[in-house]
């Protein structure tokens, strides 16, 4: 089974029994106001710069956009983000680290 499938059937079971997708290892972005965000269940970082912070998320990447942003805290599982958080984008193909 490759990656892909597997996590598509994790947001498919995660949909059919009603539990929250971080449960089964999805990646959940929680953003409070305009200046802190928590990422959890990432799969290592990306990219870094005080404009733009990425990660690996299983099927894709995210990516926050702004300014000042800065890592405050990280461990294997979570990610919290501070700066002003201008927005998010999330790519269905991951993207290679430091690009």
């Amino acid at each position: 089974m490759r990656v892909k499938n597997r996590m598509s059937f994790a947001a498919e079971l995660s949909e059919r029994l009603s539990l929250p997708g971080e449960a089964l290892g999805l990646l959940k972005l929680s953003v409070a106001g305009s200046h802190r965000a928590l990422i959890e269940n990432h799969r290592g970082l990306l990219l870094c710069t005080p404009e733009r912070i990425a990660v690996r998320g299983g099927r894709g990447s995210l990516s926050l956009r702004g300014t000042e942003l800065r890592i405050e805290a990280m461990n294997e599982r979570e990610l919290l983000i501070i700066g002003k958080i201008i927005g998010a984008e999330w790519s269905e193909q991951e993207e290679r680290a430091w690009s």
